[in-house]
This record gives C-alpha cells, sequence and structure tokens, in this order.
C-alpha cells in the first residue's frame, strides 16, 4: 500500500515537471518568434504581450503536450513498481515456505514422540511377563531370608548372613524398579555425553528378566568411549533391538548375541549413501542365533517396521542403521554412533558410599509420610542417631502444627505423593514463612518433580525411594553442615 502511495507522488510530480518545462518551451519558442517578426510595438506593453502569446494555437499546443506529459508519467513509474513490488513478492512465498517446513517439522517431531510412546507401551507389556517372574524370585528369597532370620535368633552369625540376604535382594528389586522406570520414564529428549557400555548392561539386566531361559545371551563389550546421546532414547533402542531379536527364538530357543567395540569406519557393506559423517564410531552389533525355524520367519519389510523406533532414534543422534539378513534362523541389527571426541568426566554415582561413617546430631526434625510403615522407620532410625523427630501422615496437619508455633523444628523430610496435601505444596507453603527453612523431598515416583523446579523452590535435597538409610543420614547431616 505504501509502495502504491509513493508511485502516485512520483508521477504527479514527473507529470507537473514536464508540463511546467513544456511551457516555459513553448513560451520561449513564441516570444522569440514576435521578435524576430519585429512586432516590438506589440512587446512594449505588458498586456497587448500576454494576449497575444496565449492565442488558440498555443493553447491548443498545450493541451497536447499535457496529454503527452501524462502518458510519459504512466508510462515511466510501472518499471519502477515492478522492481520493488516482485522481490516482495517473493520474499512472501520463501516466507510462506519456511513456515510450511516448519510446520512440517513438528509434525514429525510429534509423530516420533507416539511412535516411541506407541513401542515402548508395547515392549513394556511384552517385559511384564519377565519381569513379574524375577519379582516374584525376589520375594521368594526376602520371605524365605526372613523366616529362617526368624528361626535362627539365638545365632548372631546365621542371623546376621541372613539379614545380609533379605538387603541384597532388596537392592536387586530396587535395581530392576530403577530400569523399568527409566525405560518407561517420559521426559524431553536431552542429549549429554553418555557411556554407552553402561547403558547396555542396565538394559541387558532387564532384558535377562523378561527373555526366556532358553535364549542365551552372549555380551561382548569392547569399549568405553562415550557418545553424546539421550540416555533414554538409548535404553529404549537396545531393549527394542534384542526384543526384537528373541521373538525368532521364543520356540526353539537360540542364542542372543550382543557385542559393542569402537571402529574408524563404517563397513563398506554397512555403506549408506545418504550418511557422510567420518568415523570413528561406536558400533552395536545384535544377533539373533535360532536353534530351529518352526514358523516362517519374519520379512524384510516386517523386520524393519518392527524396528522403526530404532531407526528414528539412530537418524537423530547422527547414526546409521543397517539389518543384514543371514539366514533364516539368523539375523543381525548394526548401529553406528559417532564418537564424542572431547570426553567428559562422568558424574559420581548418587548413592552414598557405605564406608563413609554416619555422624548422629541432636537437631529436631519433622518426617510427613504417608505410609506407616516407612513413617516408623525413619523415626526409629533418626532417634537411633541421636534427633529428635516429629511425624505426621499428611500434609495438611503437618503445615498446621507448623504454623501453630507449637513444634520448633530444624529441618523437615517430606514426601511428595501425599493425600489432601503435596509435598511440594508443603514445602512452597512453609518456605513462604521461612525461607531459611531446609528441606527434603523423597519420591517413589513422579516425572512432574525436576531437578529444576526443586532449585525454583528452594528445597535443599531431593531423595528418590527406596530410600537407602546411610544415604538419608548422609544428606541430613550435609545440609545441617552447610
Amino acid at each position: 500500500m505504501l509502495s502504491k502511495i509513493r508511485h502516485h507522488k512520483l508521477r504527479n510530480k514527473l507529470f507537473l515537471s514536464i508540463f511546467i518545462i513544456f511551457t516555459l518551451l513553448i513560451l520561449i519558442f513564441k516570444t522569440t518568434l514576435l521578435i524576430l517578426s519585429r512586432k516590438l510595438d506589440e512587446i512594449v506593453l505588458p498586456l497587448n504581450t500576454f494576449y497575444t502569446l496565449i492565442t488558440l494555437d498555443t493553447l491548443s499546443s498545450l493541451l497536447v503536450l499535457m496529454g503527452f506529459a501524462y502518458l510519459l508519467s504512466r508510462l515511466v513509474p510501472k518499471p519502477l513498481e515492478k522492481h520493488i513490488d516482485l522481490p516482495n513478492e517473493k520474499n512472501q512465498t520463501t516466507i510462506k515456505l519456511q513456515m510450511t517446513l516448519k510446520e512440517v517439522e513438528k509434525e514429525r517431531d510429534k509423530l516420533l514422540i507416539q511412535l516411541q510412546k506407541s513401542q515402548r507401551m508395547e515392549a513394556i507389556g511384552t517385559l511384564s511377563g519377565g519381569i513379574a517372574h524375577d519379582f516374584n524370585n525376589i520375594l521368594s528369597s526376602i520371605f524365605g531370608y526372613a523366616q529362617l532370620a526368624q528361626m535362627t535368633g539365638n545365632d548372631p552369625a546365621k542371623l546376621n548372613y541372613h539379614m545380609n540376604q533379605i538387603i541384597k535382594s532388596a537392592q536387586r528389586a530396587a535395581e530392576l524398579i530403577e530400569q523399568i522406570l527409566t525405560f518407561s520414564r517420559r521426559t524431553e529428549r536431552e542429549k549429554k555425553p553418555l557411556k554407552l557400555h553402561l547403558v547396555l548392561k542396565e538394559a541387558l539386566k532387564l532384558l535377562r528378566a523378561s527373555i526366556p531361559a532358553t535364549i542365551e545371551i552372549e555380551t561382548h563389550i569392547d569399549t568405553t568411549d562415550m557418545v553424546n546421546a539421550d540416555p533414554t532414547q538409548m535404553h529404549q533402542m537396545i531393549v527394542n533391538l534384542c526384543t526384537n531379536a528373541s521373538h525368532a527364538m521364543m520356540i526353539s530357543g537360540g542364542t542372543l548375541t550382543v557385542s559393542l567395540t569402537t571402529v574408524d569406519e563404517i563397513q563398506p557393506e554397512h555403506q549408506n549413501k545418504d550418511h557422510f559423517r567420518a568415523g570413528p564410531f561406536l558400533k552395536l552389533m545384535v544377533r539373533e542365533t535360532a536353534e530351529k525355524v518352526f514358523a516362517p520367519t519374519l520379512t524384510a519389510e516386517n523386520t524393519e517396521q518392527d524396528t522403526g523406533l530404532v531407526s528414528a532414534i539412530v537418524k537423530e543422534h547422527k547414526g546409521l542403521f543397517y539389518i543384514e539378513r543371514i539366514s533364516e534362523q539368523e539375523t543381525s541389527f548394526f548401529v553406528y554412533l559417532p564418537i564424542l571426541t572431547s570426553h567428559v568426566s562422568s558424574s559420581p554415582d548418587s548413592r552414598t558410599n557405605m564406608d563413609i561413617p554416619l555422624k548422629p546430631g541432636k537437631e529436631t526434625i519433622m518426617i510427613v509420610e504417608d505410609e506407616p510403615a516407612l513413617l516408623a522407620l525413619i523415626e526409629e532410625l533418626l532417634t537411633k542417631f541421636g534427633y529428635s523427630v516429629h511425624t505426621f501422615n499428611n500434609g495438611k496437619s503437618a503445615l498446621n502444627a507448623y504454623q501453630k508455633g507449637d513444634l520448633n523444628v530444624d529441618m523437615i523430610i517430606t514426601d511428595v505423593t501425599m493425600p489432601r496435601m503435596t509435598g511440594i505444596e508443603l514445602a512452597q507453603a512453609i518456605l513462604h514463612e521461612n525461607r531459611n527453612m531446609p528441606i527434603i523431598l523423597c519420591s517413589g515416583y513422579n516425572d512432574t518433580v525436576t531437578d529444576s523446579l526443586v532449585k525454583a523452590i528452594g528445597i535443599k535435597a531431593f531423595l528418590e525411594k527406596p530410600l537407602d538409610t546411610s544415604e538419608l543420614l548422609t544428606t541430613i547431616r550435609t545440609v545441617f553442615d552447610k
């Protein structure tokens, strides 16, 4: 619109300029003719001169020149309009194309997330039978050793052995829960320096619980190199590959071979014209070797459909995925991921070392926990180490007691998920009144609680259940001594 207004103004100025120039030229021309014809007596009087100059033929010439000037003013700006408007149209087309590409990219990301969620749930369903079997074994061990401990109460050595076995079984159960939560957790994709061999070991522990004993798992890990990857996606990728590979061996049994090595380049037969990245790479190989073939095996097309999630994850991590069908009884899956050249030291394990001496204390601590057995356990533990303890089974009653001023507490330890009031709400309410109150948050599983949220609220520490007594005592002392 602005460009059109400018064009009209330019046209009007051009028309006026042409008209004035031609008018002056005509007047000069007529005056010259009068002088040459020696009609000087007519030039003496100004009025006569004016009438002489403005004659009918002069007016006719002016009208013709006005029309000619108008046509020129119409013709001259047209190239300017073209020059100004065409780039704008191209820019608009480019902007629209960019917006369309962004929408397509967003839709692709949404579909990928849906695919990951769908295949993750499918894998969890496949794993559930084996997980239940493993849990039953763990529970049988706990129940058995607990009953033996009751029977051997008079023998301290045997009692101590039985109690240690119960603790080991509980730790196995905790590890299994952590692996399940890692696999099913809905987190934002975040790539970071990752030791893939550790993720591989964790995933294989989870798979061992679900894969039948007729399938032998052979592991060959020959590298500790790191990749820049999302841990949850890597865990999903390994579980998906191994689960698909084990399906062909469910009836007959066989061997599932998993290897992780470092290579300088991709094998020539695995090369892809669309992948130009230079090495070195981490090479993950998963191979199924069935004993016999009782049923028609999966076609190459079905295999690619079942590993669609793996292909998408590998592509997102700038890697290469290749399927090699050797025979009806043997298929290999290869994943190449770029190695992270600048190694970053991994953070130490969050679990506290059992060898660290546990310090007692004399402070007063409020415990808020809706599970009665756990509440009684924490109370007994802290009392044994010299702390004064006030217990509450919900956040509302704990907040009321604190606001009344009946209790003088030095620290609050609270669960996250509780009836009537959550641990987050309790922490926010108390910190609103006393910003310096040390609060430790505990949770069995809550995917809404993040490190950034904990820091933003002002909570001093966050512990995951099952609680390790040494870790709890050390964390309490660390917060108090800061």
